[in-house]
C-alpha cells in the first residue's frame, strides 16, 4: 500500500512538474518603413498600409488601434479559421502636414487582451523645400525633401513654356523616409529667360506626366525677375 501510494504521489508532482501547452503568438506582416501623405488639391491623401496577421485564435474576433486609438472600422475584425487576417482594403496611414512621425498598429483579439501584435512604421509628408526662397538664378541653393521613397535617384526636371530645359540628379538615393538635401544653382542653366519656370521633382530619369505614370512628384514654381541695383 506505501509503495502504491508513493508511486501515485511520484506520479502526481511529475504531472506538475510537465509545461504548459504552448500557445501560438500572434504575428503581423512588417510595415514599411514609412509611408506618404500628401496635401493635394483633393483633400489630404495618405499612402495605405497592407494590415495581414496570423496565429490568433481560429475564427475569433480582434480590434485594430492606431496610436491607441480606434480605427473606423476597425472593430469585431473576423479571424479566419487558421488563424488568420487579411484585411480587403489598405488601411491609410495616419495624416501629416510636415515633416516626419512614427505611428503604432495594433491588433488585440476581443475577450483575450494578452493575445495582441503591433507594429510601428513613420508618416511622411511628401514636400520640397528652398533656403532662402528668393536668390539670384545662378546662386546656389538648399533644396530638402521628403515622401521619395521608391528606389533610385531623385530628379528635378527645369520647365518653361510647357517645355524641358534640363534634368538635374538631386540625390543618388534617398535617405531616411524618402528624404534628400543638396545645395544647388536655383536655375542651372546660364542666363535662363525672365518669366515663370516650373520644377517637378520626382524619380523618374526622364520627364514624364507623372499621373499617368503613377509616380510620386512635387512641383514648385520659380519666378525669374530683373531686380534694379
Amino acid at each position: 500500500m506505501l509503495r502504491r501510494s508513493h508511486a501515485g504521489a511520484g506520479a502526481w508532482l511529475l504531472a506538475l512538474a510537465l509545461p504548459a501547452a504552448a500557445h501560438a503568438v500572434p504575428t503581423l506582416q512588417p510595415l514599411k518603413p514609412c509611408y506618404v501623405t500628401a496635401q493635394t488639391g483633393s483633400g489630404p491623401q495618405s499612402e495605405g498600409m497592407q494590415v495581414t496577421a496570423a496565429s490568433f485564435t481560429p475564427n475569433s474576433k480582434v480590434d485594430l488601434t492606431i496610436d491607441g486609438a480606434p480605427y473606423p472600422g476597425g472593430a469585431n475584425l473576423q479571424i479566419g479559421a487558421t488563424g488568420e487576417l487579411l484585411l480587403p482594403g489598405p488601411v491609410p496611414a495616419p495624416f501629416v502636414r510636415a515633416g516626419s512621425r512614427p505611428f503604432t498598429v495594433t491588433l488585440t483579439e476581443q475577450g483575450n487582451p494578452a493575445s495582441t501584435v503591433s507594429a510601428t512604421a513613420k508618416s511622411t509628408a511628401l514636400g520640397v523645400t528652398v533656403d532662402p526662397s528668393s536668390a539670384a538664378p545662378s546662386a546656389k541653393v538648399r533644396f530638402e525633401g521628403l515622401g521619395f521613397t521608391a528606389d533610385g535617384p531623385i530628379y528635378a526636371h527645369y520647365l518653361r513654356k510647357g517645355k524641358l530645359r534640363k534634368t538635374v540628379r538631386m540625390a543618388r538615393a534617398p535617405i531616411d523616409c524618402g528624404g534628400f538635401s543638396t545645395r544647388r544653382r536655383q536655375i542651372p542653366i546660364k542666363d535662363p529667360h525672365l518669366g515663370r519656370w516650373i520644377v517637378q521633382f520626382d524619380q523618374s530619369k526622364k520627364l514624364v506626366d507623372p499621373t499617368a505614370a503613377g509616380i510620386v512628384y512635387v512641383r514648385l514654381g520659380i519666378r525669374v525677375r530683373l531686380v534694379p541695383r
